[in-house]
């Protein structure tokens, strides 16, 4: 999922060395410094010829951003806050961890070296951060664009054009949110962490299904053999069956239209065939159509052995 990422509207930055980069001492020296807790939050850009690493804090106002531009291979750390205190503080912890530099100071050096590292024009508007330039670099760049090398030109050219992008939000690709299981596959309440859905696994009582369940033991020790069955009769792939633990419990999990769920379960305490568990309102259907389709018998209860199978 792309997302566009908009930290506070006051802005600055410094330019470091192309190797440095944000690491864990950098992120407890702010947290020290500022209180401030940043974590990272994606990689993306500006919509052009840079690259982006973006840290957020809490509150999601207050952005560390390690912007790169490889062709040149230049690098600064750019920071946007809610206020202009929280600014300078979180600038002021980048410049005690890192050798930087300031547009002020690139400026200085160009007004001395633009015909022999024009490319620096490009460093020079990204120590600016995105904010509004001062009127001097504004300035240089502007006789730059109209310089008799043409080196030159194309590097004032270039700085331009990167420097127009960096004043927009950085835009990340981000994992879409994760939906809650619904219908059939959900818990009598929400559970938290990753394994959120129902299993007919034992000893789970916050995820134990909230309904009847119908056991099936295969006439095969073919997993495989029920999962195709179930993708030829277009049930829908909601849990990829995976050990888990050291126990070896395995559960892959289809369901049809999110009322009828179909578990398909392995585990060394239920021996060497496949059980299925089938719940819901085509669940009697179900477990009759895998009968016929793969044989076995449909028990009266869970399989004698399944509390061994607990976590």
């Amino acid at each position: 999922m792309i997302t566009p990422v908009d930290g506070g509207p006051y802005r600055c930055a410094l330019l470091v060395r192309y190797e440095d980069e944000v690491d864990e001492t950098l992120l407890a020296a702010l947290a020290g410094a500022t209180g401030l807790k940043f974590e990272y939050y994606g990689n993306g850009g500006f919509g052009g010829e840079t690259l982006a690493d973006v840290y957020a804090d809490e509150s999601g106002g207050n952005l560390l951003i390690e912007v790169m531009a490889d062709e040149v291979g230049a690098k600064a750390m750019f920071v946007r806050a809610e206020s202009a205190e929280r600014a300078i503080a979180i600038r002021s912890v980048v410049g005690e961890r890192y050798r930087v530099w300031t547009e002020q100071m690139l400026r200085a050096q160009l007004e001395e070296s633009l015909t022999e590292a024009p490319m620096s024009l490009v460093a020079m508007m990204m120590a600016v951060g995105g904010a509004t330039p001062e009127p001097e670099t504004m300035a240089l760049l502007q006789r730059a664009l109209g310089h008799r090398e043409g080196a030159v030109r194309e590097a004032a050219e270039y700085a331009r054009q990167v420097a127009g992008e960096l004043v927009h939000e950085p835009v990340v690709m981000r994992d879409a949110p994760r939906e809650k299981p619904t219908g059939v596959l959900a818990p009598v309440r929400p559970v938290e962490g990753d394994e959120d859905w129902v299993t007919v696994r034992p000893g789970l009582p916050d995820r134990a299904v909230p309904r009847p369940v119908t056991w099936l033991r295969l006439a095969t020790d073919d997993p495989d053999k029920a999962v195709i069955w179930a993708n030829r009769a277009d049930w829908f792939l909601d849990v990829i069956g995976r050990v888990t633990d050291v126990s070896d419990w395995q559960e892959t999990v289809y369901t049809m239209d999110e009322e009828t769920a179909l578990h398909i379960v392995r585990h060394p305490a239920l021996g060497s065939a496949v059980h299925c568990a089938v719940h819901g309102t085509e669940a009697e259907a179900t477990a009759a159509a895998l009968r016929e389709a793969l044989g076995g018998e449909i028990l009266d209860g869970p399989p004698p052995r399944l509390q061994q199978a607990a976590p």
